[in-house]
């Protein structure tokens, strides 16, 4: 006799029933061998497990809609996790290559013939992309698999993703994650010859895609040992110049801007700066050029000042188009912590830190005037002369000055930073306008005092007697000397006229008198990136968009749910080349609203 089905039997046989799916797929997935017989039944497991996952497509984040298969996968027992973060991790590093031909093998001599007329036909009618391999497709699923646990779907808050605390533990086989017979389990199942070196160079080789980055992300915040591998080597150009490289092009005008990858290049930087030993490193690795910056000629520049300059020409952009508080927040807090480390900083380096300070206290004052002459409504009803704008304007202005004062009192000292006080005597009068304000005139003041010093002895009457750079010198020109050693004249100083060897002498010579403790001291504003509380809402539609783009797969994407149209991705045109001369300040736009942080 036919029974009746209890209450929520169908959804229960579906959960059985999609746990079956995904557990083969899983355990295929991480045990089957690979060779060249095996290598399509890999990429046709790992597009199984992506189907399954992409339920998450049809559905918001926050909806509690049943999704087996998402759950059947995310909620694996911690040893196929294991297994499998491994095995996806050394797919990813090893990048075997796709069998050579593996249509001949399957349909013989006689099909291959067929079969190469129709592949020169297609290649005519679709896009040329890059096909997708299985390093490819197994990073994807390691994404996606190492997501934050949506709370729709896993409402106990006290359930952790496996394959997420298995990410955080990889790591050289004679030191796993944690001790006794827990660890040695975890050893077994991730294997022998697993290499935090190879994984750190096979990120290096791959920096430029985006997955590769949520990839090192994800191994910077959570696991321990790849963290201390990259900061302890002593070549962080390896790591560094893809980054600053991406960057930099994504702020060019041929370049459609993704403000999704820009937080998560700064958030990596963020973490990178964190390290002392890290940023010293890198501004005692030179670079003899820098082919690949269009703003001007870099020559004999160290990777430390190469970072400074991405990262102020970032936030400088950042004020002129995007008005992002997050983007704002992140390169200055980079910038503060590297201060102390400064070291020989390269003279455009140097400028450009000078410039970033004139740039916001022109926005400042523009901002406080604004708000001086407004009538009582239009401060009611501006959300751009509100109290909270002008806040975060003054917050920003005194980070940059920060930045200045900790680099003026690093233990390296002026004498190793000669192109730091030259910048500055050049353009001391950018500092007199904000001199007494209440909010900044400490942190000026020390300005002031390494002006003073080092300024004495430029000209007759001395630094306080003119409101021009005591280099403004040369009678027959109303420019300044040029503030790079390239260009420098051989003239003395008894005609009137410096050049900038002379000065640059005069600094080293003054710095001998020098005393640290001549500054009021300034704390190091140190900044560590700290992640948001809810990351999912941020990182799931992030890979999944990433997932989307190079898959290979196609989903109907008037059913895709979770993917928001990407308002953001505008054309980065019309740059303003911002450290172009000395005086050249952009003017940025005071009407723009600041979005807040992404959720």
């Amino acid at each position: 006799p036919v029974q009746a089905r209890p209450p929520g039997g169908s959804e229960d046989t579906e959960a059985a029933v999609a746990r079956l799916i995904v557990e083969a797929l899983l355990g295929a997935a991480a045990s089957c061998r690979l060779d060249d017989v095996s290598y399509a039944l890999h990429m046709e497991v790992l597009a199984a497990l992506t189907v399954c996952l992409s339920a998450q497509l049809f559905s918001e984040l926050s909806a509690s809609v049943p999704l087996p298969t998402v759950t059947a996968a995310l909620g694996a027992p911690p040893p196929l996790a294991e297994a499998l973060v491994a095995r996806l991790l050394k797919l990813y590093i090893d990048q075997p290559p796709r069998p050579a031909n593996p249509e001949g093998r399957l349909l013989g001599s006689i099909g291959s013939m067929l079969w190469l007329p129709l592949q020169v036909i297609a290649s005519f009618f679709r896009a040329q992309e890059p096909p997708v391999e299985l390093a490819d497709r197994s990073l994807q699923v390691l994404l996606l698999l190492t997501q934050h646990l949506p709370p729709a779907l896993f409402p106990d808050p006290m359930l952790s993703n496996h394959f997420l605390a298995a990410l955080r533990c990889v790591g050289d086989a004679d030191s796993a994650c944690g001790s006794g017979a827990e660890a040695e389990e975890g050893r077994a199942r991730q294997g022998a010859g697993f290499s935090v070196r190879r994984l750190h160079d096979a990120l290096c080789a791959r920096l430029p895609e985006e997955a590769t980055l949520v990839l090192l992300y994800l191994l910077l915040h959570g696991n321990r040992e790849l963290l201390d591998h990259a900061l302890s080597r002593s070549d962080p150009d390896a790591l560094l110049l893809p980054l600053l490289r991406t960057l930099a092009g994504m702020l060019s005008p041929a370049c459609r801007l993704r403000t999704s990858r820009v937080y998560m290049l700064l958030i990596i930087l963020l973490m990178l700066s964190q390290d002392g030993g890290f940023v010293s490193t890198a501004h005692a690795v030179m670079l003899p050029t820098v082919p690949w910056f269009k703003e001007r000629l870099l020559h004999d520049i160290s990777v430390g000042s190469l970072l400074v300059v991405v990262l102020v020409r970032t936030t400088q952009y950042n004020l002129s188009r995007l008005q992002d508080l997050y983007v704002q927040t992140n390169c200055l807090a980079a910038l503060a912590n590297m201060a102390p480390c400064f070291k020989r900083i390269h003279p455009y380096a140097a400028r450009s830190l000078v410039t970033l300070y004139d740039v916001l206290a022109r926005r400042f004052q523009k901002l406080e005037a604004r708000r001086a002459h407004a009538s009582p409504v239009e401060l009611a009803d501006s959300e751009e002369l509100s109290d909270e704008a002008l806040g975060s304007a003054a917050d920003f202005l005194r980070m940059a000055l920060e930045v200045l004062n900790v680099a003026l009192a690093a233990q390296a000292g002026l004498q190793q930073n000669e192109h730091l006080v030259y910048a500055i005597l050049e353009r001391q009068r950018v500092f007199a306008p904000l001199r007494g304000h209440e909010l900044f005139w400490d942190l000026i003041e020390n300005v002031f005092r390494v002006i003073d010093h080092f300024g004495a002895g430029l000209s007759g009457q001395g630094p306080a007697s003119t409101k021009e750079s005591p280099l403004q010198l040369d009678k027959d020109s109303d420019r300044r000397t040029p503030p790079l050693p390239t260009t420098a004249r051989s003239s003395s100083g008894s005609d009137g006229v410096w050049s900038v060897d002379l000065v640059l002498a005069h600094i080293g010579e003054a710095s001998r008198s020098w005393k640290a403790d001549s500054l009021e001291h300034v704390p190091d504003p140190r900044f560590t990136y700290e992640q948001e509380s809810a990351p999912e809402e941020f990182f799931t539609p992030y890979i999944w968009s990433l997932v989307r783009d190079r898959s290979g797969l196609v989903w109907d994407p008037l059913r895709v749910v979770l993917l928001a149209e990407e308002l953001d991705d505008e054309p980065a045109d019309a740059l303003p080349a911002l450290l172009q001369g000395v005086d050249v300040v952009e003017d940025v736009d005071e009407h723009a609203t600041a979005p807040g942080p992404p959720a």
